[in-house]
C-alpha cells in the first residue's frame, strides 16, 4: 500500500471488493460497538428533528395542471392561435407565481421568454418602446 498517495489516486484504484471489505468492516464495527454510538445517534437525531422543526410546515405549492398528452403540431392539432393562448396563459401563470413568491430572478427570465408581453415593457399609455 502506498501512503503517499493522493486521494484521487486511491478513489482512482477502489474497486468493488474494496467497498464490501470497508461496509463489512463498518457493519462490524457497528455491531461490536453501538452501545457506546448511542449518543452520537441521539446527538444527530436531536439536530435532525431541530432542523425539521424550524422549516415552516404552511408551504404552499401550486402545481399546474398537466394534460394527459401534450398536443401534437400536425394536420389534426389544435388551431394554432389556441395553442398559442395556451402557452401564453401558462406564461402568465408562471410569472405570476415567480411575483408572488418574491422570486426576481424567475419573474426576469419569465419575462424573457416573451419579452413584448411583460408589463415592464409598455408604457403607461399603452404604446410599446
Amino acid at each position: 500500500m502506498n501512503y503517499t498517495q493522493t486521494f484521487e489516486e486511491f478513489s482512482g484504484s477502489l474497486g468493488p471488493m474494496d467497498l464490501a471489505l470497508y461496509a463489512g468492516v463498518g457493519i462490524i464495527v457497528w455491531v461490536l460497538f453501538q452501545d457506546q454510538l448511542k449518543p452520537a445517534q441521539k446527538a444527530l437525531t436531536d439536530l435532525f428533528n431541530n432542523v425539521k422543526s424550524k422549516i415552516p410546515e404552511n408551504i404552499s405549492v401550486v402545481v399546474p395542471d398537466i394534460p394527459d398528452s401534450f398536443p401534437s403540431f400536425g394536420k389534426n392539432s389544435k388551431d394554432s392561435n389556441d395553442v398559442f393562448f395556451e402557452l401564453v396563459a401558462s406564461w402568465k401563470q408562471t410569472r405570476d407565481l415567480a411575483e408572488q413568491t418574491g422570486c426576481d430572478k424567475a419573474v426576469e427570465a419569465a419575462d424573457q421568454m416573451f419579452p413584448y408581453l411583460s408589463p415592464t415593457v409598455c408604457k403607461a399609455g399603452g404604446t410599446n418602446e
